[in-house]
């Protein structure tokens, strides 16, 4: 008997809303703004707003120096609100030493400031904590396993304290609620068949009872990837949330480049 093995369109839907929403996990609405330069003896002082930043968000912040052709000039003399672990906010303000980079300021030098949000971060003890970060300090990688066992991301949203992580729980339920209900169509499809007097009836049950096999499973597998990937992330995030005082040397996370102007999935080493 022919088999004909149709994947029901409901799991590409199921998965095309993962990705999106997966993808929306960490994606910043900063944006640098107001930015203006101007010449203080062999310095150019360079100030900018960072507007539209989440609470505690901090940024790696780069500065470009254009000439009139497009081209970057060689700068690495800059001080102030520069470089990694920036905050958002208003009235920020970098020190450009021209005459140590050896470069003659002009009228036509234009200046460039972007920003990236950060993965890793590493965190000085504060003077004062908030019970609420004191207690994500104090997760274990054991608990935040734990709470992704029972509801995928639940585990990274106790460790990060934010994101859409919850959106991987929904994924993963969905698709178990999806599995049964397309292994109930099967098996009561499969009875029909046997009881089917017809020879084209029983083909057709036949096929069918089979394409909601095949969809059964495939949604078995998607929740069962879901489970296992966001176990091993947890796992990576928890450590790391664990170590930070020793700067943890492996990361996962998202992340917004602003040249594709989307988020990203980013695996950071340090060595």
């Amino acid at each position: 008997m022919k088999k004909i093995f149709n994947i029901n369109k409901q799991i590409f839907g199921l998965c095309l809303l993962m990705l999106i929403a997966l993808n929306s996990i960490g994606q910043t609405q900063a944006r640098v703004e107001n930015v203006v330069f101007f010449i203080d003896g062999n310095n150019m002082i360079i100030t900018y707003d960072i507007n539209n930043s989440k609470v505690g968000e901090t940024f790696d912040v780069s500065v470009n120096i254009l000439i009139p052709n497009g081209k970057n000039l060689i700068a690495s003399s800059f001080t102030g609100d520069v470089g990694p672990g920036i905050y958002g906010g208003q009235g920020k303000k970098i020190v450009w030493n021209a005459k140590k980079d050896k470069v003659t300021i002009t009228d036509q030098i234009s200046v460039d400031v972007s920003i990236r949000p950060e993965v890793v971060t590493t965190y000085a003890q504060p003077a004062y904590s908030s019970p609420e970060s004191n207690s994500r300090e104090r997760i274990s990688v054991g608990n935040a396993l734990l709470q992704s066992l029972i509801f995928p991301g639940w585990g990274n949203k106790s460790v990060k304290g934010s994101g859409a992580y919850w959106v991987m729980g929904i994924a993963g339920y969905a698709s178990i609620g999806g599995a049964i209900y397309f292994n109930n169509k099967a098996d009561k499809t499969y009875q029909d068949y046997r009881y089917s007097t017809t020879a084209s009836e029983r083909d057709q049950l036949f096929s069918d009872a089979e394409s909601y096999k095949q969809t059964q499973n495939a949604l078995m597998y998607t929740a069962a990837g879901i489970w296992i990937i966001d176990l091993i992330w947890t796992g990576i995030q928890a450590n790391n949330a664990k170590n930070r005082g020793m700067l943890s040397k492996v990361d996962v996370g998202y992340y917004y480049n602003p040249e594709a102007k989307k988020p990203m999935v980013m695996f950071t080493y340090r060595l």
